[in-house]
């Protein structure tokens, strides 16, 4: 379980052979609790206690807020070997609810158990320090793309991260599994493997803060313009270099507006 939070903190599973033998020591001192949840099973819900620190190990699942209308935001999706909440570490009470997309196993450990222990060690703390940093610079960015960008870059964007970060979780499954690579190296684009994940409309829309209406007929832009295909299963990413064009993208931040290589082509379902 050490290797699995040294991914989620670094984005690398060899990054554990350069940490000392006290801190290999002190992440294998926190005993996660296995927790198993079905599709569209609420986790936690917001005002309830934030006493934990979860991992997911297995599934997606997302964040969201009621809004005084009704109407739902969806915060952050999260996928394998990601930290849900991390900005939720300084607060007694969660201010988003969590909810499962798919079946979905998360890894459960003491929150204060891991804040302490990480405090013990410069290097551990400077990992969180990273990774929080890097989580405030996605949100500030998002933040940004939703009062600035059109509707169809916000779209554009949205597919090609989930492109990058469902990639990323399964380069660090291989990586586990070879124990050969030194650094994560994503696949070209022109790798064979696509994957697929069920995102209905309605999901999509309040993650961009759109209507389905309006999601549904960028998609069909999108499709007319051949950077999308439509299958049965979903969407499929066909064009990867006019999708940048149309969001924006950068490698080394996958929510930053310039331009870089991103991994193998998806298949993104919408229900």
């Amino acid at each position: 379980m050490a290797r699995a939070l040294i991914q989620a903190l670094t984005g690398n599973v060899e990054f554990g052979e350069s940490l000392s033998a006290k801190e290999r020591l002190l992440l294998n001192s926190f005993p996660p609790q296995k927790l198993e949840f079905e599709k569209n099973t609420v986790v936690f819900r917001e005002g309830e206690p934030a006493n934990q620190f979860l991992l997911v190990e297995k599934g997606v699942c997302f964040t969201h807020r009621h809004l005084e209308d009704g109407s739902r935001q969806i915060i952050e999706f999260y996928f394998p070997r990601e930290v849900v909440a991390l900005g939720e570490l300084s607060k007694a009470h969660h201010s988003a609810g969590l909810m499962t997309l798919s079946d979905t196993v998360l890894a459960v450990y003491d929150k204060d158990e891991i804040t302490q222990g990480f405090s013990e060690s410069p290097e551990l703390s400077r990992l969180f320090i990273r990774m929080i940093s890097k989580q405030q610079a996605n949100l500030t960015e998002r933040l940004v793309g939703l009062t600035r960008y059109s509707a169809r870059q916000r779209m554009a964007h949205f597919l090609l991260e989930v492109d990058f970060r469902l990639k990323r979780s399964e380069m660090l499954d291989f990586q586990e599994l070879s124990g050969k690579c030194s650094q994560t190296v994503m696949p070209e684009e022109t790798t064979p493997n696509r994957s697929l994940v069920k995102i209905p409309q309605v999901l999509i829309a309040d993650s961009l803060g759109l209507s389905i209406v309006h999601v549904n007929r960028i998609l069909r832009q999108l499709r007319e313009q051949g950077c999308i295909a439509t299958r049965g299963y979903g969407i499929e990413l066909s064009d990867i270099k006019a999708l940048k064009g149309i969001a924006g993208w950068a490698a080394e931040n996958p929510t930053a507006p310039k331009d870089a290589v991103t991994p193998a082509i998806p298949s993104i379902s919408v229900e």
